[in-house]
């Protein structure tokens, strides 16, 4: 794990030295890598980045802008030559939550969610109910259904559930009451429960501040996160969709719609942001535990041996070396040693022994 790029002298990499994921803030696994990169040896221009880390210069690029447009990064004067230094981390995570807990816009969503109706009215003729005045429940016609209350309409979702193959739900909500995400989980669980396949597409949680990739969903539950969705709503089997009656409030109700071109055409503005949503559990750091040969060779490669040297002080072959050091990157989900190395100091995983008077003359 020792890098030697481009003539410089090796650098042993700092194992141990923590620092929080940037992908649970909504940044991108290869921002996040430059990111801790420059957090642990410095300053770097784009070329050094690139040699580092092994990745084409495009994607180091798009990393550092994309941390410079989050204020992780900032950058020296020199065009051609220009070096990139991180932000501490500390005011780095202070931004990032700031920017996320900021995300719900009420407003925002109100005037998203009235767009795409009357849009679906000019287009397909249909949800004639005014959603500013909802009559008294009811069925409108034969393919609108109006739910006046959040109590009716968890009734009613329950009642369509049973057999159904497929969910797509987008939730607006930051956090949920204590009623909600009760009812949520028990009929999460009763989907489980009878196979059906359930995607869930939300705005990052403004009371998450980690995220344990060991705390994954079942796999019939996917979600994924976008900084914006555009409205409330569930569709069962692309046949029937619910979705508030007035989305300034919630206590309103529901409408559940029947008519298949609003279903089908909701449904592809569910799979239209889906495409472009992020997984929560992309790039994020993986607890892991060291076996005590893992431990031992991560420890001894951190104070700068080779795979032979390393081989020969633990007593097992090279290619043992090479094939632990593989299972570790395979599992961490990381391209190269040195993305490896910084994994590892991400989770404090491992500390190397303290350096001996002739280690550290060997250094």
């Amino acid at each position: 794990m020792p890098a030697a790029r481009a003539g410089r002298a090796a650098t042993t990499l700092p194992i141990g030295a923590a620092l929080p994921s940037l992908v649970r803030w909504g940044a991108s696994a290869d921002a996040d890598l430059v990111y801790r990169t420059l957090v642990t040896f410095g300053p770097r221009t784009r070329r050094d980045l690139g040699l580092e880390l092994a990745m084409p210069v495009r994607r180091i690029d798009d990393a550092l802008a994309e941390l410079r447009s989050a204020g992780a990064v900032t950058a020296g004067e020199a065009v051609r030559s220009r070096t990139w230094a991180a932000v501490p981390p500390d005011v780095v995570v202070a931004a990032l939550r700031t920017r996320r807990l900021s995300l719900a816009d009420e407003r925002a969503l109100a005037e998203s969610h009235r767009r795409i109706v009357g849009d679906l009215r000019t287009r397909l003729g249909a949800l004639a109910l005014p959603l500013s005045a909802p009559v008294l429940g009811g069925l409108q016609d034969e393919q609108v259904r109006y739910l006046p209350t959040r109590h009716l309409t968890r009734a009613r979702y329950a009642e369509l559930l049973p057999g159904r193959q497929e969910t797509l739900t987008i939730n607006p909500e930051q956090a949920f009451d204590a009623e909600s995400a009760r009812t949520g989980a028990e009929l999460d669980r009763r989907l489980i429960a009878q196979g059906t396949r359930m995607r869930v597409l939300g705005v990052p949680p403004a009371d998450r501040d980690t995220l344990n990739p060991q705390e994954r969903p079942h796999p019939a539950y996917r979600i994924r996160e976008s900084l914006r969705v555009p409205l409330k709503l569930i569709v069962l089997d692309r046949a029937v969709a619910l979705l508030p009656a007035d989305p300034e409030r919630i206590e309103r109700g529901y409408l559940e719609i029947g008519h298949p071109g609003v279903v089908s055409a909701l449904a592809e503005l569910f799979e239209r942001h889906w495409e472009v949503a992020a997984d929560p559990y992309v790039g994020a750091v993986t607890p892991i535990v060291l076996t005590s040969r893992e431990q031992a060779l991560v420890d001894l490669l951190a104070l700068g041996h080779t795979d032979v040297t390393a081989a020969g002080q633990l007593r097992i072959s090279a290619r043992s070396v090479t094939n632990t050091l593989r299972r570790l990157m395979d599992h961490l989900g990381v391209e190269n040693r040195f993305q490896l190395g910084l994994a590892l100091g991400a989770m404090n995983a491992a500390r190397p022994p303290q350096l001996s008077t002739s280690e550290q003359d060997r250094t």
